[in-house]
């Protein structure tokens, strides 16, 4: 099925995600470096930073994100991986939120409070890459948000994702 939240064609949402998925990727290894480097502040601002535009720019990559979610995975039979793949997405979100709040005014620069950061990141990065996998997963396999070649597959398309009573949203 081909997505409403598209540029000619093209889905903004995989479009969109390589920002925040490198600048995620980024904060933790700045994080390394940081450590590796016999605490370099610069090196700490740049995984602050970076874990801010991080959570920025997935956000609004979130946005036609979720309109793809609401207007075709609901419907498919890969809806149970697509709630997957979005509430992972929030996760690290909410991870990186958490880094960035103690990574406040310098507050985890050691310590207890650098230990949390470095660890929030990479959990981070580890769900990040796991609901990459599951993204993969809704357009290779059950062909969410792909451009049909021609008219024959895009109606088997369709009607592969019609509503099914197993695949209807619980009310």
């Amino acid at each position: 099925m081909q997505s409403r939240f598209s540029i000619f064609g093209h889905p903004l949402h995989p479009m969109l995600i390589t920002l925040p998925i490198g600048l995620f990727s980024w904060a933790l290894v700045a994080d390394i470096v940081y450590l590796l480097t016999d605490r370099d502040m610069t090196w700490y601002d740049i995984s602050y930073w970076t874990g801010i535009a991080a959570v920025v720019t997935a956000l609004v990559a979130a946005l036609p994100g979720f309109g793809d979610y609401v207007t075709m995975a609901l419907r498919s039979d890969g809806r149970g991986i697509a709630t997957l793949h979005m509430l992972l997405n929030l996760s690290v979100v909410a991870l990186f939120v958490v880094g960035a709040i103690l990574q406040y005014d310098e507050g985890a620069t050691s310590g207890a409070s650098l230990t949390a950061v470095v660890v929030l990141h990479l959990v981070g990065v580890g769900l990040l890459a796991l609901s990459g996998w599951l993204g993969g997963e809704l357009s290779y396999r059950h062909h969410l948000a792909i451009i049909p070649d021609d008219a024959e597959q895009e109606r088997a398309e369709h009607a592969r994702h019609e509503l099914r009573p197993e695949a209807r949203p619980r009310s």
